[in-house]
């Protein structure tokens, strides 16, 4: 297919990127430009997208909106160029351009039949775009544990039938030290930045893999979880980085059009003379739907398509902080990363925050694997959310915040002034490419993260409970874990740098960590937080109690003995 419109190519700046403003009907850009969303499928997979997931809310009340045809939205969509294979787009000026920033011409899109495409062909070609984006991952086999898993649920769904070798043994195709991430790619190195981006690839070449074996062309919507639509936005020549609700409410608005009286009538009246019926419905679609402004950016850089989401929805429709968090450092591989950084920066992107935090979320190493709200679908509510998980972190990273409740003094503040230059864990930072001991200390991916990783594994493992939900201490569930909440996390933190600075220790290597820990809970029951304390309709989060938690434990944590009364906890400090 090709599509052809007038336009207005133009230049902001010296810059080569150019600009082109064109006016296409709304069904025509639902052909040609895809909305790559951060989502999750069925079993939890991840895609590498950087939008939001829609909206149903927003898109009816936009549907009815755009009803009316008095009614006009004059924000353009925002788009970019994505280069690939299948399609084309390129804008031609007419003869009669003459000014160098600004050129009158066509826009041409050439583009397949999606359609007709299988989904081992969709998955082949998902596969590839991000082995382009990625080299390292070309010729490289997926998981093998992951393989096998996927033709579990392939022969349950009915699409192969599992010979008794692959039922015992695995899939032979596939051995240990031909999987990627079986001990090709170090799962800690990868895991930062462009692991999204290989834990997708995973999935979608595990996938394909599986595809090639099936004899019978597979069109169906859906495969082992994995949606075709989602799949086609990474095909698509052109990438909408603003606007999918616009697009979808001008759908919904056109297709609501063709069950009007009027519309039926004629429907009828045309089926009546021959004409097929799904045809009808397809011209009638598009002469109903509105044409709606669009920019083009014609760049195919995934950085340069992130750079403007982001700077779009935190200046113009701010988003969550966690989403945003979670798009700015997982939608991009490394050397994307590099060309964008400084400029999320200056825009005023927390653009390291946000990848310190994703990576503590996300590396299985982390107590917090998995237990970070991150904004995307799904249970979130009994997650920590991401504005805590942030100020946790910052203790240990930028020493700093580290007041016990109800008090003044900053303990991981002062231990960083007077025993963390003499620490032998930060004594390489002149070799490390560091000005003195802090600035290497808090580096992305410093001295600073391990500690982190090692005091909460400890902490977690002596106070906590990982297996049981329904214990008071248990690892996970904000909402009704006496352990596992803002207020507990962020005492334990203080106070373990109060014991620090109390006993005048400096930290010689990470190995050091567990026995601190120890020496700090020495006196502790580690069954302190394992007790109901009837906090029902107690708000933790007062000033009142946050200051009486952090007394009662900071006063048994030193004296050790019977455990604190727990009446004491529901009451704020001074009743």
């Amino acid at each position: 297919m090709k599509f052809v419109y007038p336009a207005l190519a133009t230049k902001q700046t010296s810059s080569e990127k150019l600009l082109v403003f064109f006016s296409p009907v709304a069904t025509d850009i639902n052909n040609w430009a895809g909305v790559p969303q951060k989502k999750r499928f069925d079993e939890g997979e991840e895609t590498a997208g950087f939008q939001r997931e829609e909206n149903s809310a927003r898109i009816r009340s936009l549907c009815d909106f755009y009803r009316n045809q008095e009614n006009l939205i004059q924000n353009p969509l925002l788009c970019a160029t994505r280069g690939n294979q299948y399609s084309k787009v390129y804008f031609e000026p007419s003869d009669s351009s003459s000014s160098e920033s600004t050129r009158q011409g066509s826009l041409v899109i050439e583009v397949p039949d999606f359609e007709e495409l299988t989904m081992c062909q969709i998955l082949q070609e998902v596969r590839q775009h991000l082995e382009q984006r990625v080299p390292e991952l070309s010729g490289q086999s997926p998981n093998r544990e992951l393989v096998v898993k996927l033709k579990q649920r392939a022969a349950e769904a009915g699409h192969i039938e599992l010979e008794s070798t692959d039922e015992e043994h695995g899939d032979s195709d596939y051995s240990a030290d031909e999987s990627l991430l079986d001990g090709e790619v170090n799962p800690e190195s990868a895991l930062f930045e462009e692991s999204h981006i290989i834990d997708f690839w995973n999935e979608v070449a595990a996938r394909h893999e599986i595809a090639k074996t099936i004899n019978e062309p597979i069109y169906n919507e859906k495969f082992l979880g994995f949606d075709k639509g989602a799949l086609l936005s990474y095909l698509k020549p052109v990438v909408l980085v603003d606007g999918q609700h616009r697009l979808r409410g001008a759908m919904e608005a056109a297709q609501s059009r063709l069950d009007d009286p009027d519309i039926l009538e004629e429907i009828e009246d045309r089926v009546e003379k021959g004409e097929n019926a799904k045809e009808i419905r397809r011209r009638l679609l598009t002469r109903e739907a509105r044409s709606l402004p669009v920019s083009l950016l014609m760049s195919d850089d995934p950085s340069e398509q992130v750079f403007q989401f982001v700077v779009v929805n935190q200046k113009a429709t701010p988003i969550g902080r966690a989403l945003l968090g979670t798009i700015v450092s997982t939608t991009l591989a490394n050397s994307e990363m590099k060309r964008v950084a400084e400029r999320l920066k200056d825009a005023g992107i927390r653009l390291e925050e946000s990848q310190a935090i994703t990576y503590l979320a996300r590396h299985p190493g982390s107590p917090f694997c998995g237990l970070v709200e991150r904004g995307l679908s799904g249970k979130s509510n009994d997650l920590l959310q991401w504005n805590v998980f942030a100020s946790l972190i910052a203790i240990f990273r930028n020493l700093k915040g580290g007041k016990l409740f109800g008090q003044r003094n900053d303990y991981a503040d002062i231990w960083a002034s007077r025993f963390l230059p003499d620490s032998e864990i930060v004594e390489n930072y002149e070799a490390a490419g560091f000005d003195n001991a802090k600035s290497y200390w808090s580096s992305l991916d410093g001295p600073w993260r391990d500690v982190f990783m090692e005091f909460w594994r400890v902490v977690r493992d002596e106070l906590g409970n990982t297996t049981d939900p329904d214990k008071y201490n248990f690892w996970g569930a904000t909402r009704e874990s006496n352990l596992f909440n803002k207020i507990s996390l962020t005492i334990l933190a203080a106070d373990f740098f109060q014991f620090l600075v109390e006993t005048r220790t400096k930290i010689k290597s990470v190995g050091d960590i567990q026995s601190l820990v120890e020496t700090w809970l020495e006196d502790v029951n580690r069954g302190y937080f394992d007790k109901n304390w009837n906090l029902s309709g107690v708000k933790k989060d007062s000033t009142g109690i946050r200051n009486r938690w952090a007394e009662i434990w900071t006063e048994y944590r030193k004296s050790g003995g019977s455990l604190p009364d727990k009446r004491n906890f529901r009451s704020p400090k001074g009743e």
